[in-house]
């Protein structure tokens, strides 16, 4: 009887994420200047077939933002199932959802030694971005690539530290990185815009322009451009006026 009620849900969850997961990488303006993806859609490892279930219909409230209800059936799992690294994957982002970030990054920390090391690194590296304390992103975001050195997310992320740190060796850090996630992930936006933002800020406007230009749409062009622009502008203010925005 359990295990049909848990089948329900599961089929509910799925039915629900698709729309969800289908539209994530439609352009749009959250796409600009931001992380990767979160890191619930990693590569389960074999659990038993009650686990695989709750662990399946957490992922999807996650897609959908829905953290507090993934709590809710991480509890219910803890109760009869053994916490496995998946499950710590999970609740790391969780919790990271609901800004409890100190228990994210215990969660995220206890993925160390495990088959998801690189995972928990990259989940550290954003709850230090939550922080916005871009130093330490910046770490773990490395600590993250070197344990997956092709994972196109790893390296947007840790590109997108690099240039939140603005100077000059960690912004050709920043484009390094970011073309070689572009090279691996040639249709993602983010990685796109990210690459955007670090030839701005290094004043290579030509280069930068050549990569707008590489954009479908001139409205998309347009406000990829704008954004750039912008935000390049704001992070050159003296410190005393940005604090006053």
């Amino acid at each position: 009887m359990k295990y049909f009620k848990i089948r329900r849900l599961l089929v509910a969850a799925v039915c629900v994420s698709a729309p969800f997961l289908a539209g994530c990488d439609k352009q749009n303006l959250s796409t600009l200047g931001m992380l990767g993806p979160t890191s619930s859609k990693v590569e389960a490892p074999p659990e038993s077939s009650t686990a695989t279930l709750y662990l399946t219909i957490v992922r999807g409230l996650i897609d959908q933002g829905r953290y507090r209800a993934a709590l809710g059936y991480l509890d219910q799992y803890a109760v009869s199932e053994k916490k496995t690294p998946q499950f710590s994957s999970l609740h790391g982002e969780a919790l990271l959802g609901v800004a409890k970030y100190d228990e994210a990054a215990t969660a995220f920390a206890s993925l160390q030694g495990t088959d998801l090391e690189a995972v928990g690194f990259n989940g550290l590296g954003r709850v230090d971005a939550s922080r916005e304390k871009w130093s330490e992103a910046e770490r773990h975001f490395t600590q993250a690539v070197a344990a997956r050195p092709s994972n196109a997310d790893y390296l947007n992320n840790l590109g997108f530290a690099e240039i939140q740190l603005g100077d000059a060796a960690s912004l050709e850090k920043a484009e390094f990185n970011l073309r070689q996630a572009r090279e691996l992930e040639p249709t993602s936006a983010s990685i796109r815009n990210n690459l955007v933002l670090a030839l701005t800020m290094a004043n290579k406007k030509d280069e930068a322009r050549a990569v707008i230009d590489g954009i479908a749409t001139s409205r998309e062009r347009a406000a990829v451009q704008k954004f750039a622009a912008d935000w390049a502008q704001k992070q050159h203010k003296p410190a005393e006026d940005r604090s006053v925005e």
